[in-house]
């Protein structure tokens, strides 16, 4: 087993920063509503936030008592849940892809519009890059180091910031996603997974 104990307190063995990290929303298997909000050709979109909240996994305690057995209460696991997360920018001329997904949104909760077909989807999988920290030079870096896969997660909330002319603050735009899984993983130099992420829950 590994020494998880840091003694040479290097740059290399530092920890990696919380405030080091981006968001790329993938493109949904049919192409289709990603389509209408990605920022590239090859579609999705990548955004950098100034909070992401919510990174957590929760699996429930069942108590459970056994006649002849009267010392202790047996804890068995049972279902696992996914709080929702929350993501937290300054609000930028042109960046519509959260109002865009929520449009999306409810047009297939009012059975309307091109995504509300039949096999169409407003899920896609999310991908949080922690990246590196700077080199022993000084210089910055920006290649991912771990990693935060958000699995079939999809926008609920949408929210702005009040506005008031009585102070100068920025206006944010806050959403909350939830989801259906969390895999955490690191990364290689070019940002693929060390290991294949194939389930909902690595």
């Amino acid at each position: 087993m590994p020494n998880q104990i840091n003694y040479s307190h290097t740059l290399a063995t530092d920890p990696l920063r919380t405030f080091r990290f981006y968001a790329e929303f993938s493109e949904t298997s049919d192409g289709v509503f990603n389509d209408k909000i990605k920022t590239g050709a090859s579609g999705g979109w990548t955004g950098g936030f100034t909070s992401i909240s919510g990174l957590s996994i929760n699996t429930q305690n069942i108590q459970y008592r056994e006649g002849g057995y009267n010392t202790t209460v047996h804890q068995i696991p049972g279902m696992t849940t996914f709080p929702p997360v929350t993501f937290s920018r300054g609000v930028l001329a042109g960046n519509d892809q959260a109002m865009v997904w929520m449009r999306g949104l409810f047009a297939v909760q009012a059975g309307g519009g091109a995504i509300a077909t039949p096999g169409k989807s407003f899920r896609t999988d999310v991908t949080i890059y922690v990246n590196d920290h700077g080199n022993s030079a000084g210089a910055k870096t920006e290649t991912p180091k771990m990693a935060i896969k958000l699995h079939n997660a999809w926008i609920t909330t949408l929210n702005y910031t009040d506005l008031d002319a009585t102070n100068g603050a920025i206006l944010f735009e806050t959403m909350t996603l939830v989801h259906e899984g969390l895999s955490v993983f690191y990364t290689n130099a070019d940002g693929t997974p060390t290991a294949p992420v194939t389930s909902a829950m690595v």
